[in-house]
């Protein structure tokens, strides 16, 4: 039989003896402890140093786009002062003379320039150019690239020169003449090469990324091929500055002006700038293994003295559990320690027998929690579906409801563009009365949607329902003077007051009484009763003689965008939705609507709301 090795042993050695593992303990104390303290050293560093490297590479990105930004602003002056020298006048005459050639050859031999000034006159067409020669026909226009309706100085970005066939940076500056500043002449264009950029950007120890954002993402420059692909569109287009996992990422500052798009991008790998922590993590390493020499002695030591009687103890431990005796107890030894720790034995033992009464107490009572949850869970689940479903309907609702006016709107439209100038005004009543049809119904899907944020029922104030149906009845008269005398009110003398909202209130119950007198006919009587209840609550009944509704669609009044007959509502204007206003309001109240037939025809709603609680409350009339 072969021997264990060395760590074999030393394993067994800390897992199946008392000494082991109290030296265990101590080598997991110090280990935890020497651990967590060389674990903060090392970040502290590792922060330390990539920090100076974030620092370095912020400096080197936004030196590389301060570079870029003057070039771009000599440029644009340069240009600017150009498109406004006399000489830019002849482009009206075509330079007959050449002196806008002669002139553009100049500035770019005294300006140094490697790119090409072109001047193009005020149909696009090319006048002159540095290259002296006018180009063949081919190329004699403005480029459409190049074409912009914008009254300043334009950067048009990295783009193809149709002139040279090259990549380019170009700007282009509109020429007005210096005898009428609002008269334009022509455009003046500069190019300046490409790899004039991508020069600034290569040969640095760093690696860079000029790239542009906005609509037209792409990548503009790299010091080192394929760079942008190897780190990732997410990293060189996100808004990530910092120290990540693979990368030291730094951006330069957002810049406002022609370039305010383009971004210098300054990146290193964490792996080649953490190189100086691999000789301190060594270090952090050796120094710890010298410390966990006297700590292994120590625990040694302290292990033999605690095991003699700490034997003694495991013997009676273990013959209480080969014999399931609860009831026995340690004996208590003299010494102090040992002493306190036999009697919390003892106590634990005690404890063990109630532990497991209320453990098993504990378990029942879970199981029920368990089961009452899961029922209001699926409950709560239900709920919500049944809120989706509600929710799907409603958007579908609104968008038929809209659709139809819309859809009136634009055949109003099409027929206002074709009739005679004299038929127009029929054709914009007819479209002024379909946007007033889409703003009712806005008017009336926010204030459902804002009865959600009402004032709670502690913030109401009392209410004197018999003033407001007065009022409600007198405006209704106004609104349908034909239908005055079909409609009378019935109310106590006295005011009968409620807690609430009286703005809400009136428009809850003007959206019955309206319903009631537009969807009967005239003649048709309507009767509008207030009374108190002999449980305390107020009623509010209004009730007609009109054709009334199908007792299966009763239920159905109060939801949005229902309608029992949908030509009659769409001819008297109304949105589908003040039943439904009506419900959300009274139920804010905390009372209820009803409705039902009236016998032998016409329907009756029914608002119950609940009473002022408090006379004292009520305001002094």
């Amino acid at each position: 039989m072969r021997r264990p090795g060395m760590t074999a042993a030393m394993m067994a050695f800390l897992t199946r003896s008392i000494p082991g593992r109290i030296l265990g303990a101590f080598l997991g104390i110090y280990l935890v402890t020497y651990g967590t303290t060389a674990l903060v050293v090392y970040s502290g560093a590792r922060a330390s140093i990539l920090e100076s490297e974030m620092a370095a590479l912020r400096r080197l990105a936004d030196l590389k786009f301060g570079q870029l930004s003057n070039i771009i602003g000599a440029f644009v002056t340069d240009l600017t002062v150009w498109s406004s020298l006399d000489v830019m006048n002849d482009l009206v005459s075509g330079d007959v003379d050449k002196r806008v050639v002669r002139t553009l050859e100049e500035l770019k031999r005294i300006y140094r320039l490697s790119g090409e000034i072109y001047a193009f006159n005020a149909e696009g067409k090319l006048v002159a150019s540095s290259r002296g020669a006018r180009d063949d026909a081919r190329k004699a226009e403005l480029p459409p690239v190049w074409q912009s309706g914008t009254q300043d100085l334009l950067l048009v970005g990295k783009a193809p020169d149709p002139m040279s066939g090259s990549d380019v940076v170009v700007f282009e500056k509109p020429i007005f003449a210096s005898f009428d500043k609002t008269y334009r002449v022509g455009t003046l264009v500069m190019t300046y090469p490409w790899a004039a950029i991508e020069k600034l950007f290569a040969g640095s120890d760093n690696d860079l990324i000029l790239y542009e954002s906005g609509e037209r993402r792409r990548v503009l420059a790299e010091s080192t091929p394929g760079l942008a692909a190897g780190v990732g569109d997410r990293l060189v287009y996100g808004n990530a500055s910092g120290i990540g996992a693979d990368y030291v990422i730094v951006r330069s500052a957002a810049d406002q002006g022609l370039i305010g798009n383009w971004r210098v991008l300054a990146l290193q790998r964490s792996s080649a700038a953490s190189a100086p922590l691999l000789r301190v993590a060594l270090e952090l390493a050796l120094l710890g293994v010298l410390l966990a020499v006297p700590i292994v002695l120590l625990g040694r030591w302290l292990s033999a003295r605690l095991t003699a009687p700490i034997a003694e103890l495991t013997r009676v431990a273990g013959e209480i559990s080969d014999t399931d005796r609860l009831d026995a107890r340690v004996p208590v030894p003299e010494t102090e320690e040992l002493g306190a720790l036999a009697r919390s034995f003892n106590r634990m033992t005690a404890g063990l027998e109630v532990a497991q009464r209320d453990r098993e107490a504990l378990l029942r009572d879970l199981t029920h929690l368990n089961q009452n949850l899961e029922g209001k869970i699926a409950e709560r689940t239900r709920e919500l579906e049944d809120a989706v479903e509600a929710q799907k309907r409603l958007l579908g609702d609104i968008s038929h409801e809209i659709k139809s006016p819309l859809a009136r709107l634009g055949m109003a439209l099409e027929l206002a563009r074709r009739v005679p100038e004299a038929d127009r005004p029929i054709q914009f009543a007819r479209i002024e009365t379909e946007i007033e049809t889409i703003s009712d119904l806005t008017r009336e899907l926010l204030t459902l949607a804002r009865l959600d944020q009402a004032d709670s029922p502690a913030a109401f104030a009392p209410v004197d329902l018999t003033d407001l149906l007065a009022r409600i009845a007198a405006d209704a008269a106004y609104e349908r003077p034909e239908r005055a005398p079909d409609m009378t009110l019935h109310a106590p003398e006295n005011p009968v007051f409620v807690p609430g909202d009286e703005a809400l209130l009136r428009r809850a119950i003007e959206n019955v009484v309206r319903n009631a007198l537009f969807y009967t006919a005239p003649g048709t009587p309507v009767r509008i009763d207030l009374e108190a209840a002999a449980d305390g609550s107020v009623l509010i009944r209004v009730a007609d003689r009109g054709p009334g509704v199908a007792e299966a669609e009763l239920a159905r009044l109060f939801e949005p965008f229902y309608r029992v007959d949908v030509a009659r509502g769409r001819a008297t204007g109304g949105t589908g939705i003040g039943l439904t206003i009506c419900r959300r309001v009274v139920q804010h109240h905390g009372g209820t609507v009803k409705a039902s037939a009236n016998a032998p025809s016409g329907l009756v709603v029914d608002i119950r709301l609940p009473a002022d609680p408090d006379p004292a409350q009520r305001p002094t009339l």
